[in-house]
């Protein structure tokens, strides 16, 4: 195509001279200001500000050039880089100084001009240089560049929405191509660099062309951006505007090839199944979740609950598991340096290691259930069990737990649904081979939600807790081989299907002997370390411990006694710490059994047999809680009236029937005991039990009542060294009560001597602990005449009459 130059006069201002010429220099940042644009402008002191003012004084233009930030810095000091080749001679429309000492400037951009040298350096730059103006060739091919860019710059208002009309007329009225070049490329979507290279293109045809590729790639960018929004639209909420932003960020990064696939928690997820140890229906479950969770989109409201039950099945011990060889005199080493006496506990936990060392994972683990009163070490044992068959320890405390679901686990279709206690202790044990205690297994309830005692009966099932189900998890878990071991205070709130799922070991209270080891070797040393202090620092005797187990504690185990010493360690610390503030050497504090009332105040508890001497219608009888035994004395008073029964002292039904029972057998063998048959007319029976605020309730002191209304009616002394328990019938038989090791406990605390108990029961004597069976006299007993002749200081029957048959 031929092409005609010509000069585009009509660009080129009125008496504007073409000749190279001297001009003073005004150096611009990174803001190019384009030939036939008029800008105002801040310049701070300096040349360029001197050269402005120069050049207004003279009426003369100035030459701007374009530099980057860097480069400025020379200008400033005086040892400028080398000249742009292209700046533009501009003229100053206005330079007005205003009173606040502000400069107003209005710039004019004429036309470009070539660069030749800096000709003056001080007070300003003078630079000589050369206008020049746009030859443009004409044609088809221009006129065809120049409507293209103007539909560019339709189609880029269309994709911004804000540009005003007037602005798109204007660059509609342009018709020459270095001009229109120059319009669209201020626009602030360009760059410096881009506008740098457009103002040094002289060829105004050249100019357009790099302002149509520039235009191209800003269009391309809207479209992308437009294309951006329309694909996350679908999905967007108020609530996910975070989302949003991620969303757009990850799929700029796909359009520019540097997605980051490990930034996609799906894949993430996907990676962690497939490097789970697990059984292949766990992988199944897992990765049907992760299907749903793919399909639904992390925005949608369920991807919450799908991640956090994959985070569950991820999380939980799947994988078989090396165990340690079990060494049974190890493992007697650790529940010996753990724990004092308790040989009958030690010996079956002895025997249950040995079993498991020779069956190994073909032994399906028996549940134990160690029942005793607070504070004898129930838990302690389980822990000390994990440490000898080296497993991790995870302990449950089901006290007061109502609902089912605690030990089952909530289906996933209720909002913040969670696996039970069992599944959540796994997952804390981090094996599947853990010793997991379940503490206070007798405190379990159960209301409307459910029963959770039914629910462990599958837990507690070595025959089924190889599947066990949980409603959150949906598949089996195998708790085959997790070491089972329950607590409990009582065995009678424990459901039967659920006791006899259970091993029982029952672990009685300690005797004073035991109590006082336990003080010696665990509890003193334990506490004086706690506090800080020294062994010279804290002493404790032995007095100083059996006065604390006598007269300030009152217990079947150690929990209080620990306390006392813990009480007696504080009040030592702080005489040593300020012993210390003073600078003064600290003593050495021995603790004798004289000094504790110092320390800790008037005894607590009294100490040694309930009555001073031989009463007449007292007699001692032992009781049994969960805490353990304890010593009570029934009283008898009989006074005139008309033959009514009065009981007090807070007593439940069955004591209240045991109570008339007694006396029924006594109004029967009112003749063979002496008693006057009118007595029973003429008196009013009194019984009372102190303590009136312990309720007190069952059968076991039958013969207590019988003995203390025997001996109210016929005014023979009961003897105070002697302790008794057993039922007792209409005919006078003595029947087996419960609880035998806590009462013998309770008496031998007291200093009984002589000990009365149902025949029934003497099978019961050899798991009495041997300081027990040495210092009490156990007497065997099986009726009411046995009994009497023990405990009255004199005989009342003539002779020993059989009970009635």
């Amino acid at each position: 195509m031929s092409q005609v130059s010509e000069l585009v006069d009509n660009e080129r201002p009125e008496e504007f001279s073409l000749s190279e010429r001297e001009l003073p220099l005004v150096v611009l940042g990174e803001m190019v200001i384009m030939p036939h644009m008029t800008v105002p402008l801040q310049v701070g002191q300096g040349k360029s500000f001197r050269a402005m003012e120069q050049a207004w004084e003279e009426d003369q233009e100035v030459l701007l050039i374009f530099v980057s930030e860097d480069e400025i810095e020379g200008y400033k000091s005086g040892q400028p880089k080398q000249l742009p080749p292209v700046g533009v001679v501009a003229r100053l429309g206005e330079f007005v100084k205003l009173p606040d000492g502000t400069v107003r400037i209005i710039l004019e951009g004429l036309t470009r001009a070539t660069t030749s040298g800096i000709m003056q350096s001080e007070p300003f730059y003078r630079v000589q240089c050369t206008p020049v103006v746009d030859i443009a060739a004409v044609g088809m091919e221009v006129e065809a560049l120049i409507e293209t860019v103007k539909q560019q710059i339709d189609e880029i208002v269309d994709y911004m929405g804000e540009v005003p009309q007037e602005a798109v007329a204007f660059v509609h009225r342009i018709d020459k191509p270095g001009h229109l070049a120059d319009i669209v490329t201020y626009a602030p979507a360009f760059n410096f660099e881009e506008r740098l290279e457009v103002l040094n293109e002289l060829d105004a045809s050249e100019r357009l062309r790099k302002a149509y590729v520039m235009l191209a790639r800003q269009l391309e960018l809207l479209k992308l951006r437009q294309k951006i929004q329309q694909d996350t639209k679908d999905v967007l909420d108020q609530s996910q505007r975070e989302y949003f932003l991620r969303e757009q960020m990850r799929v700029i990064r796909r359009e520019l090839g540097e997605d980051d696939e490990s930034d996609d928690p799906v894949d993430e997820l996907r990676r962690k199944i497939a490097d789970l140890n697990a059984p292949d229906y766990v992988k199944q479950q897992a990765n049907h979740e992760l299907k749903r969770l793919a399909q639904q989109g992390m925005n949608s409201p369920e991807s919450g609950v799908i991640r956090t039950y994959l985070d569950w099945l991820l999380n939980l011990p799947w994988a078989e598991e090396e165990t340690t060889e079990i060494s049974i005199a190890e493992a007697s080493r650790v529940l010996d340096e753990d724990h004092y006496g308790l040989e009958k506990v030690k010996e079956r936990i002895l025997e249950y290691l040995a079993v498991r060392k020779l069956a190994g994972s073909k032994m399906r683990s028996p549940i134990l259930c160690f029942v005793g009163p607070p504070g004898v070490g129930k838990t302690s044992l389980g822990r000390s069990i994990a440490k000898s068959l080296g497993r991790s320890f995870v302990r449950t405390s089901l006290g007061g737990i109502r609902d089912e679901a605690e030990i089952r686990g909530h289906r996933r279709t209720y909002i913040g649904a969670m696996p039970g206690r069992i599944i959540q202790g796994m997952k804390t044990a981090k094996s599947r081979y853990p010793v997991y205690v379940l503490d206070e297994i007798d405190k379990v309830g159960q209301d409307f939600r459910g029963d959770p005692t039914s629910a462990l009966l599958e837990v507690l099932d070595p025959e089924q807790n190889g599947t066990f189900s949980d409603h959150y998890l949906e598949i089996p878990y195998d708790l085959a081989q997790v070491v089972f071991i329950a607590t409990a205070n009582q065995l009678e709130p424990i459901p039967a299907p659920l006791r006899d799922r259970m091993e029982i070991i029952e672990i009685g209270g300690y005797t004073e002997d035991e109590k006082l080891g336990i003080a010696q070797g665990f509890l003193v040393p334990k506490q004086r370390e706690f506090h800080g202090l020294a062994e010279e620092q804290f002493k404790l005797s032995d007095g100083a411990i059996l006065k604390l187990i006598r007269e300030y504690t009152r217990e079947a185990g150690v929990r209080s006694l620990e306390r006392e010493v813990a009480n007696l360690c504080r009040k030592v610390a702080r005489k040593v710490a300020a012993a210390i503030d003073a600078g003064v050497p600290v003593v050495a504090q021995e603790i004798d059994a004289g000094d504790v009332s110092t320390y800790l105040g008037p005894e607590r508890f009294s100490f040694g047999l309930a009555e001073e001497q031989d009463e007449i219608g007292v007699a001692t009888g032992v009781s049994w809680s969960a805490a353990g035994g304890d010593v009570l004395s029934i009283e008898v008073l009989p006074v005139r009236g008309k033959g009514v029964l009065q009981l007090t002292g807070q007593l439940g039904d069955v004591m209240k029937e045991s109570a008339q029972t007694a006396m029924s057998y006594v109004r029967f063998r009112a003749k063979d005991l002496g008693i006057d048959p009118d007595y029973f007319d003429q008196h009013n029976i009194h019984i009372h039990v102190p303590e009136g605020a312990v309720p007190k309730d069952g059968p076991s002191a039958g013969i207590t009542l019988t003995t203390a209304l025997i001996s109210a009616m016929t005014g023979q002394p009961v003897r105070r060294d002697v302790a008794m328990t057993g039922e007792v019938t209409l005919r006078g038989r003595v029947l087996p009560i419960g609880g035998l090791k806590e009462k013998t406990l309770a008496a031998h605390r007291a200093g009984i001597r002589t000990f009365i108990l149902p025949k029934d029961n003497a099978k019961d004597i050899v798991d009495l602990p041997k300081k027990v069976r040495e210092d009490i006299t156990l007497i065997p007993v099986s009726s009411m005449d046995e009994v009497l002749k023990i405990a009255l200081s004199q005989v009342v029957l003539p002779k020993v009459i059989p009970p009635i048959a």
